[in-house]
């Protein structure tokens, strides 16, 4: 197991090096703030690089101490307990979140993939309640109550509750199912995410058999605008 942050750099190198495959996988540049140290993975351009410093443009900010860098990597932290206690914050795109564990795969197999996911997901989820906090009238507009079933990469499925419906108010996301659902979707959580950030159309997902709904279709129609405060030309259904 690496001790120091340098080390677990060293090990994302050779990762990088031995699976050039990765550039094409991710798709992503992302930027580590490590008490206040910048280190740059580029799995956008060319074969793929890791730097010290910060090198162009990040898709994805993950800003965490040096311990909780090194137990998260080491498989000791999880990401989604990390993030909710404020150990680990993330900015840009969700997305890339997700892909994050590929980088740890060869040094301490499947785990970090879940934890950096379903890290993802709790933001997803902490966007969707600013966004319905912010506009009490969702619940009269679309008077339902969502249930998503996520399935995470390790195969567990994760499920959430988006209650906005008329009695409620003004709403509430909670993890979990609802007592009751009007209407479910199931998918994986990479799609989830991408259709949340734009970069999956929902239409095309329910097409392609990625995204399953069951109950209310009206209902399906209408999920757009949860996230149109955050993403007002993006999230479709």
């Amino acid at each position: 197991m690496a001790s120091s942050v340098d080390q677990v750099f060293e090990l994302i190198t050779k990762n990088v090096a031995a699976d050039p495959g990765l550039v094409k996988r991710v798709g992503g540049v992302y930027h580590f703030d490590i008490d206040g140290k910048v280190w740059t993975v580029d799995l956008k351009n060319g074969n793929g690089s890791v730097k010290s410093g910060k090198d162009g443009k990040a898709d994805c900010t993950i800003t965490i101490k040096g311990d909780d860098f090194l137990s998260l990597a080491s498989g000791k932290l999880n990401g989604q307990t990390a993030f909710m206690q404020g150990k680990l914050k993330l900015g840009g795109n969700m997305g890339l979140a997700m892909k994050l564990g590929q980088l740890f795969e060869n040094k301490s197999g499947a785990a970090p993939q879940q934890q950096a996911s379903s890290g993802a997901i709790e933001v997803a989820f902490n966007e969707i309640q600013k966004n319905i906090s912010a506009d009490l009238s969702l619940v009269n507009k679309i008077n339902g109550v969502y249930q998503f079933d996520i399935t995470l990469a390790s195969g567990d499925v994760q499920k959430w509750a988006v209650d906005l419906k008329t009695g409620t108010s003004p709403g509430s996301v909670s993890k979990g199912a609802p007592p009751k659902a009007d209407c479910t979707l199931a998918l994986k959580e990479e799609d989830f995410v991408n259709m949340l950030t734009g970069k999956a159309d929902g239409q095309s997902l329910f097409m392609q058999g990625k995204l399953k709904m069951t109950g209310n279709m009206g209902l399906a129609m209408k999920l757009g605008q949860v996230v149109a405060n955050k993403q007002p030309k993006q999230a479709k259904l």
